[in-house]
C-alpha cells in the first residue's frame, strides 16, 4: 500500500489522486527505476574505491595511488550528481 506525500493518507496502487486530499499520486516510470540502480551502482563503485585507494598506498596489487585518487575525486562527483537527479525526480 503507497502513502500520499501531503496527508500520509492511504493509497491504492491503482488511484491517481488522494481521496483525503486530491494530491496527484507520482508514479515511480522506468526511467526514475533507472536513475535510482544507477545511483546505486555508482555508490557501490564509490565505496569498492575507498579501500582500493588505501590498499594502494601500501601495496604493489593495485594500480597506482593516483590513478585510485584520481577515480575516487570523479566519483565523488558522479555520486552527489547522480543523489541529486535520483532525489530531484521523484518529489
Amino acid at each position: 500500500m503507497d502513502r500520499c506525500l501531503n496527508c500520509h493518507g492511504t493509497l491504492k496502487k491503482t488511484e491517481t489522486e488522494c481521496f483525503l486530499c486530491g494530491a496527484k499520486v507520482p508514479r515511480e516510470t522506468n526511467q526514475t527505476i533507472f536513475r535510482r540502480r544507477f545511483a546505486t551502482v555508482v555508490r557501490i563503485m564509490f565505496f569498492i574505491s575507498i579501500p582500493l585507494t588505501i590498499a594502494s598506498l601500501f601495496t604493489d596489487y593495485t594500480p597506482s595511488f593516483a590513478k585510485c585518487f584520481a577515480t575516487l575525486v570523479v566519483l565523488t562527483f558522479v555520486r552527489n550528481s547522480a543523489d541529486q537527479m535520483a532525489e530531484k525526480k521523484n518529489t
